[in-house]
């Protein structure tokens, strides 16, 4: 840097001051330059954030149509065994009757979650970022087709299920107890042969065909997207894996003890033994209008564990113990009868289960991704379901001190 103490000739004196000039503008320039630098790389990865998030709800949405397709084959399938064999219904389960008059009734919801549609379109930072107007466009286009054909899915009579809510509120007057769950095969019997559920189920194909056809064309989108960016699946997994968890996979030591979770009908707990054992209760509050109060059943499971990678690996004994709590219910003489019929068909229901893990034992094997929050003092458990349509569901236990 020129230096103004010692004494300088007029020439010299001009020198230096240009000198000092010329320092300061270039000190001015990189300094802003640089920020104006780190400023646009910000931008760049904010955009290329916001991008990825899109493509991972392309990805997701196309994902679940590929499982609707799935599941209403699976369910045809139940249906078309049911008729099939309708002969001999009383000997069909109970769950396989179940899941199909579920299948048949309309529930009127809508499984679109717009929540990242939303979070794109609220900001214009992000188109600006990401400074792409083909992929802008295809976006766009994404999210204007998904919710024409969620309307279309929720309007058209070929994809809406046969038993509309309404008839589902007059079954319940002509249902003992208005139990509709615990009477399905008389109701199955009435119905499966109306001419709303024949018309359902010839369309069950044609629906399927069409859920495919959609998971294809958006995931043929979704993949165009990342094409037009340079966006490369190792680079997408890494934000997917990054956004999935806020936690950080636990090690033994740190699983060692009791963990809880609870709700306003239902208490889970865990405790997990440094033998490498574990004991697993769950608490369901049961209400019913023949009484007040609650029914808690408990369920008390057994078995042991070890931690592989980031997984929790569970083995579970086929033999577990059941208790009915009826202690916290009273009830009107005239719901007697009523009310010990539902008791006995619930200890019944249990009894039968644990006669049946007796008589053919076998190990329930489950893995789950687990990671623990700063605290160290909760874990989030990711459940992979072995039903493709469910996916991963997690839940969130806090530790017992």
């Amino acid at each position: 840097m020129p230096k103004f103490t010692r004494h300088l000739t007029n020439k010299t004196f001009w020198k230096e001051l240009l000198l000092t000039i010329l320092a300061t503008t270039i000190s001015i320039i990189l300094t802003f330059g640089t920020a104006h630098v780190i400023e646009k790389r910000q931008k760049e990865k904010a955009g290329r954030q916001a991008a990825m998030m899109v493509i991972h709800d392309m990805d997701q949405t196309a994902e679940d149509m590929h499982k609707r397709a799935k599941a209403e084959e699976s369910y045809f399938n139940m249906a078309q065994y049911v008729i099939n064999n309708f002969d001999r219904i009383d000997a069909i389960s109970e769950d396989t009757l179940t899941t199909v008059f579920n299948y048949l009734l309309d529930y009127n919801f809508s499984p679109v979650n717009d929540s990242k549609e939303k979070i794109f379109h609220s900001s214009q930072d992000s188109w600006r970022n990401i400074n792409n107007a083909n992929f802008i466009d295809l976006v766009q286009e994404f999210y204007y087709n998904r919710r024409v054909y969620d309307d279309y899915f929720k309007n058209d009579i070929r994809f809406k299920a046969p038993i509309s809510q309404e008839e589902q509120y007059q079954m319940m007057f002509h249902t003992p107890n208005y139990d509709l769950i615990s009477n399905v095969k008389d109701i199955l019997k009435q119905i499966i042969n109306k001419d709303e559920v024949q018309l359902y189920l010839i369309y069950s194909p044609a629906r399927a065909r069409s859920y495919q056809l959609l998971a294809d064309e958006w995931q043929r989108m979704s993949d165009k997207g990342k094409f037009i960016l340079g966006i490369t699946d190792k680079e997408l997994d890494e934000y997917i894996e990054k956004n999935k968890h806020a936690g950080r996979p636990i090690k033994e030591k740190e699983l060692v003890g009791k963990w809880t979770t609870k709700s306003d009908i239902s208490t889970e707990e865990i405790e997990f033994l440094k033998d490498h054992t574990f004991t697993h209760q769950v608490s369901l509050h049961i209400n019913n209008p023949f009484y007040t109060g609650s029914i808690i059943s408990k369920n008390t499971f057994r078995g042991t564990w070890q931690i592989e990678d980031d997984s929790l690996i569970r083995t579970y004994s086929p033999i577990f113990d059941y208790d009915l709590d009826v202690s916290q219910i009273t009830y009107t003489p005239a719901m007697k009868d009523s009310v010990e019929s539902f008791i006995a068909n619930n200890k019944k229901k249990a009894k039968e289960l644990i006669e049946e893990a007796k008589n053919s034992p076998t190990e329930r094997r489950q893995s789950e991704a687990v990671y623990l929050d700063n605290t160290g003092d909760k874990i989030e458990m990711n459940f992979q379901s072995e039903l493709e349509e469910v996916g991963v569901s997690a839940t969130y236990m806090v530790r017992v001190k």
